[in-house]
């Protein structure tokens, strides 16, 4: 008998790679926001300027402190205390003499922040304003002693402020806190009885906030 035909066997197949799974996504974490938050702002200014006042202009120098909050990083609130002397040239015809004065500033500051360096402010004031003006009579063709004296005077009035700061520093740390160096410009109108008085200063100092 002839042998049998030789059976052909047939070769396994190679098991299909399964199909790589898709890994979930995973939710994304919301960004921190630099830290934002709720925190204290304090600061001070060295400064001095120009007083416009209705017997004159003059010099003023000045310096100042800030306490308050920061709710996030563009709202704010703060009281700026402001402590100034000033001095101012006075004339007439016949007349020459000088008025010195001390003014203490008390106002109350709502900000707003913008790109983590401009701060900008504005509110009400209760200021102190003590002055004294000192002068003499010029004498003309009269041979009579010319007059001198000094008056002085002191009261409470109502202002307005309004602040803008340059501050150059940035987030410290992974905190919500900030820090700089600020220039700074500030204008107050005192509201007198003879008529408005308005100073204006640039300034240097640090900010916290």
């Amino acid at each position: 008998m002839p042998p049998p035909p030789p059976v052909e066997r047939e070769e396994p197949e190679e098991p299909e790679e399964p199909e790589e799974l898709e890994k979930p996504k995973q939710p994304e974490e919301p960004e921190d926001d630099d830290g934002d938050g709720f925190r204290l702002r304090f600061g001070s200014t060295l400064g001095g300027g120009i007083i416009e006042s209705p017997t004159g202009t003059g010099a003023v120098f000045s310096l100042s402190a800030r306490l308050g909050f920061q709710f996030n990083h563009h709202l704010g609130i703060y009281y700026q205390n402001t402590p100034m002397v000033t001095l101012t040239p006075e004339s007439t015809a016949n007349s020459a003499g000088f008025e010195a004065g001390f003014i203490d500033y008390n106002s109350l500051l709502a900000s707003f922040t913008v790109f983590h360096v401009i701060d900008l402010g504005a509110g009400p004031s209760l200021d102190y304003v003590a002055v004294a003006s000192c002068g003499t009579e010029i004498p003309g063709i009269s041979l009579e002693i010319p007059e001198a004296g000094c008056e002085s005077t002191s009261a409470w009035y109502f202002g307005a402020h309004a602040r803008a700061s340059l501050i150059l520093g940035g987030l410290t740390g992974s905190g919500p806190r900030r820090s700089g160096f600020a220039i700074s410009a500030d204008l107050h109108p005192v509201f007198l009885p003879e008529g408005p008085t308005i100073t204006f200063t640039l300034g240097l100092g640090s900010e916290w906030y």
